[in-house]
Order: structure tokens, then sequence, then C-alpha cells
């Protein structure tokens, strides 16, 4: 089966890239032709001419393309399982979500899942949840739903899906699952994130240092900050007002705050270790202990 056969069978399998709120650019024209030839070296390179002058359908599909050429080809493994990708492509995803295209945001919980699928009991009791990130899934689930245009009925079901979530683990320790008893253990809500709770100091501090909630929670925090205010304008100044990406200085303080536009130098010992073998793709996923990404998409403004 061909490459783009199998790019749209995935693609339908997690979500259904439209573009509707993104122009097409010449860029994009260029390389879906170049594509469609075979020419996929030529086509790799339009995407990212289009993705310096502000192209989000070439940004999407130049993800797309690299989540590809990490997958493992094993018929009897998943688009996800073992890729060798996944650090590479969901900052080139989340570049997208920043700028308010929703299609692709399915990938996010998709690479997620696979970290949790790559990790044992024992992680299990040192992250203190099977889905370490739900906080920030949850975060993009909820803008989804707004970005999507979903009716009223559709975005409060979203509202009280994450809030059962959290409801479930607001009676018992993230860490060591000690219930709520008013005589023996009170529990107390993360400040950062509110949706995890513990029995102690200790078990908070546990699961912020070993279970990396810290980047997680910090993240989260950045979002909130930099992003849920600016989200609607962000959106409007590509797809409505034509602004070009690196004029809108609101994205490029979100870049900079999510580690997206640090110098590749930065990281380069860990993307030469995945590469080696020596770093599986999943533990490159959650977030540095200061909330960014630990591997950047693009160093110069986009």
């Amino acid at each position: 089966m061909g490459k783009t056969s199998k790019a749209n069978r995935m693609k339908a399998t997690v979500a259904t890239p439209e573009y509707e709120n993104f122009p097409e650019s010449r860029f994009f024209k260029k390389a879906e032709r170049f594509w469609t030839r075979g020419n996929h070296s030529k086509a790799n390179k339009k995407y990212l001419q289009g993705i310096e002058h502000g192209c989000v359908r070439c940004m999407s599909e130049y993800a797309w393309k690299v989540l590809y050429d990490g997958d493992p080809k094993d018929p009897e493994k998943t688009w996800f399982e073992d890729n060798k990708h996944l650090h590479l492509a969901l900052p080139l995803f989340l570049e997208g979500f920043i700028r308010g295209n929703p299609d692709d945001l399915g990938v996010f919980d998709a690479i997620h899942d696979e970290h949790e699928r790559c990790h044992d009991e024992e992680d299990y009791s040192r992250f203190g949840d099977w889905h370490p990130a739900k906080p920030l899934c949850h975060y993009w689930k909820k803008h989804e739903s707004k970005m999507e245009n979903d009716d009223q009925e559709d975005r409060l079901q979203v509202k009280k899906d994450c809030k059962a979530t959290k409801k479930r683990r607001s009676n018992h320790c993230a860490v060591c699952k000690k219930e709520d008893d008013p005589e023996t253990v009170t529990l107390s809500k993360c400040d950062g994130c509110h949706f995890y709770f513990y029995c102690s100091k200790e078990c908070q501090k546990k699961m912020w240092v070993d279970g990396q909630h810290a980047g997680v929670c910090l993240q989260l925090r950045i979002l909130q900050k930099y992003h849920k205010p600016f989200a609607e304008k962000i959106w409007e100044d590509i797809a409505v007002r034509g602004i070009a990406p690196r004029d809108i200085p609101e994205l490029q303080e979100l870049r900079q705050r999510l580690g997206l536009s640090r110098p590749q130098a930065d990281y380069q010992n860990l993307l030469d270790a995945a590469k080696a073998g020596h770093l599986h793709s999943t533990e490159l996923i959650l977030p540095r202990k200061d909330g960014t990404v630990q591997i950047g998409s693009f160093p110069r403004p986009i």
C-alpha cells in the first residue's frame, strides 16, 4: 500500500483534517502536486517553505509526513506503537494547535497513550498516574470543542466528562492511593492543575519530581496564561486577517514560553540519543520540569 493511502487511513482513525479555517497557500498546492507525483523530497521542501510563510496546512501535512517516517512498518503494530518519531512530530503538531487548528488534536492523545503503553507497574508507582499528561489532554480537548464550533450541548458534555475524570481522582492520593477520610487522611489539591490530590507533602513531592508532574503542571500554566486569553486573536490574525505569524507577538511569546523556538543545539544530544536507539521516543514526550517541550520545532519565528 502506498504512503498516501496509508497516511489518509491513519488520519481517518485519529482525525479528519479539513483545514476549513486556513487558506490554501501556493506552497501547499505545489507540495501536494509533488507528493502526488512521488517526488517527496521536493514536496517536503515546499512544505517547509510554506511553514516559513505561515501556512498552517503545510505545517499539518509536514507533521504527518514526519510521523509516517517514524512508523515501524510492521503490520502487527499500530501507527504509534514503537514509532521512532513521536518526539519529532509532537512539537510540530503543537505548533498547529496553538494557531487554532483543532483537526489534529487527536494525535496529542494518541502520542501520550503510547507513552502510557510503554510503562509498567513500577513506572505507575513512579508517575502516580498511567497517563501523567491527562491535565494537558483535558486542556486541548476543551479547546478543540471551542475551536470546532461544537454546539453548546457538545461543549457542555466535554466539560462534564473532564469534571467526571477529575472527580474520580479527588477521593484518593495520586501516589499512594490512600482514600480521603475525615478522621485519618485529609487530601490536598494541586494548586497548579487542580487535577491531582495528595495525602502528604512527601507524595506530592514524589509525583512532582519522579512523576514528572512539574513539567505537565507548569506547561498547563503556560497555556492558561499565554494561550487561552489570546487563542482566538492568534487564529483570527492568521486565518482571517492574513497576518504573518512572525508578526503576531502573542504567538511568538507563546512559542518562546513553550520552548518551541529553542535552538536545536540545546537538545541535539537528545536527538542523537533517540536516533541511535539509546532513548525511546516516548521518553521525550512529557515536558521538561520548567514546562517547556523537550524537543523544539523551529528556532526562527514562524
